[in-house]
């Protein structure tokens, strides 16, 4: 009996052996997996590169102009509705105004870079050019703007101002 029993013991001891040794691999594997990945971690305070100058990258022609023709239309009409509340509430947001003109401004330029990058096929370049002009004439028109909104008016000049460039943007 004193041989079976040292048998189960032995299995057993075994069985507490294998089970320690797994235990052990995967907690120096974890540690060192720790490591590499505590390596690849910046050091240091390095500032972060990311800025407001992000542009989104398109593999199709057709689909940078779509969505440059879209995002477009977007910020023509955020910035008209701005404008014409200012027009409503006669010059009591103007900071609000011209922080959101500095917003459009970046945003414009932002599309003019994606579109510069979009590599349109020879049948697009016509569209292409187009829109470059047109986010172009906006750029002006979002530069008189801030230079309409930063400058000391009456309501009425600023009113009367605003739609005089306006109507130069739409050539009226």
């Amino acid at each position: 009996m004193s041989s079976d029993g040292n048998k189960y013991n032995r299995d057993k001891v075994k069985k507490h052996n294998k089970k320690g040794i797994i235990l052990t691999l995967c907690i120096v594997i974890g540690i060192i997996g720790a490591s590499f990945i505590i390596w690849f971690l910046p050091q240091g305070n390095e500032k972060n590169n990311t800025t407001n100058d992000t542009m989104m990258l398109f593999s199709n022609p057709n689909d940078t102009l779509a969505s440059v023709n879209n995002q477009y239309t977007l910020l023509k009409d955020e910035v008209g509705n701005q404008l014409n509340s200012v027009s409503v509430t006669n010059k009591s947001n103007l900071a609000q105004i011209d922080n959101s003109v500095d917003a459009s401004i970046t945003q414009n330029n932002q599309l003019m870079q994606t579109l510069l990058n979009g590599n349109p096929t020879g049948s697009l370049v016509n569209e292409y050019v187009k829109l470059m002009n047109s986010l172009k004439n906006f750029s002006f028109y979002l530069s008189d703007i801030k230079n309409i909104t930063s400058s000391p008016s009456s309501s009425d000049t600023l009113i009367k101002d605003l739609t005089a460039a306006e109507n130069k943007w739409l050539g009226r």
